[in-house]
């Protein structure tokens, strides 16, 4: 079973007592490596010689030992080992939201590699909050964490001298000073060629494009490659055909309100979306405003966030987006293995590895339709996803 665990921030003043009252007082206090010792008629060095397996101990001895230590329910100090040796087998991995279906594997693929190694994962949730992002970073310093995994992190400043200072550290997904820390992250540039490539091939050349965050690597590195590939093919993009938003439905809503009403020989045929929830959020929007998905407005997204199987489950009555997907296992993977190369070797250059993506046709794009068919935007309340 995946040795993974969930590390939450202190409780508020007074939550420690709380909660001893509510789990009925003090525990029952542990058996140590002494009680071992007396039970089995040892030295207590020569039962951590049996127990720690360094050292020799007679077979028949050290299964005494071994024996009395079970029957005692003891196990070792933790902190007691991590002091010793200087490794707590312990990597902790920040989040930046719990509820994005994209996190998961990305866990799930690191959880592979490092329980395979002996190691237990640690994971925090930040919810893109400097304070909460500097709070787990300090309580993994503090518990000794063999290293860091950050998927997802807008990184300030200060919080890139606290990570200089602690232990190795992989980025996933975002970096703040690009070539400073070890790196994994999938191929923008490729998605979004993929992308346009599609849309042009299926006649549209009035493209459109809802950045992400500014704060966000991977979102400039989408809204770059998407202007200077419309640059590369000569194709016209007005001021009007960029929105700047964030990773939200509600960012597509209003983008849809800003591009959706210019006149139609301005309009867009079909947006780019920055991720999977900005074109949702775009596609009910167009809905209520009257345009039929694809016939009326080509849309695409990014990361393929839910999958085949799950999008049907939770949006029934929505197309199938055309999206990008990102092989998050293997990103997860990756970022496990740069982490064990890192703590086998913390002096060597920093490493990027850029993972290939994948197109993934659906039906909210089709070929571009005569442009006397276009709709100009009624205000009506249509069904929304």
């Amino acid at each position: 079973m995946a040795s993974v665990k969930w590390l939450v921030l202190p409780p508020p003043e007074g939550g420690g007592k709380q909660r001893e009252r509510e789990f009925g007082g003090a525990m029952a206090k542990q058996p140590t490596l002494t009680d071992v010792a007396r039970a089995a008629g040892v030295s207590r060095s020569t039962a951590a010689r049996a127990l720690s397996g360094s050292g020799y101990v007679a077979k028949a001895k050290r299964e005494l030992i071994e024996a009395q230590a079970n029957g005692l329910g003891y196990r070792a100090s933790a902190i007691a080992r991590t002091l010793r040796t200087r490794r707590s087998h312990t990597v902790g991995i920040l989040i930046a939201d719990i509820t994005n279906p994209i996190f998961p594997r990305i866990v799930r693929g690191a959880d592979e590699v490092l329980t395979g190694e002996g190691m237990t994962l640690l994971l925090c949730n930040t919810d893109q909050e400097p304070e909460r992002q500097a709070s787990f970073t300090q309580v993994m310093i503090e518990r000794m964490a063999d290293g860091l995994i950050l998927v997802s992190q807008s990184i300030r400043p200060e919080l890139v001298d606290l990570l200089r200072r602690g232990p190795p550290i992989v980025l996933v997904n975002r970096t703040p000073e690009p070539g400073a820390f070890d790196y994994v992250g999938p191929d923008n540039a490729q998605g979004i060629d993929a992308l346009i490539e599609h849309l042009t091939n299926h006649g549209h050349r009035r493209l459109g494009f809802i950045r992400g965050p500014r704060n966000s690597s991977t979102a400039c590195e989408r809204y770059d490659r998407f202007v200077r590939r419309m640059g590369e093919l000569a194709l016209p993009l007005p001021r009007s055909a960029i929105f700047d938003g964030d990773y939200s439905p509600e960012s597509g809503r209003a983008a849809a309100d800003a591009m959706l009403n210019l006149p139609a020989t301005e309009r867009p045929t079909a947006i780019l979306a920055a991720n999977d929830f900005v074109a949702l959020g775009l596609i009910d929007r167009a809905r209520e405003l009257g345009f039929a998905i694809p016939q009326d407005l080509s849309v695409t997204g990014f990361d393929d966030a839910f999958g085949e199987a799950a999008w049907h489950r939770v949006f029934p009555d929505a197309p199938r987006m055309t999206t990008v997907g990102q092989p998050r296992r293997e990103i997860g993977r990756q970022a496990a293995n740069l982490l064990l190369d890192r703590l086998a070797d913390t002096s060597r250059a920093p490493t990027k590895i850029i993972v290939p993506v994948s197109f993934i046709q659906g039906t909210t794009t089709a070929a571009l339709a005569p442009q006397p068919s276009l709709p100009s935007p009624r205000r009506r309340r249509g069904r929304t996803m």
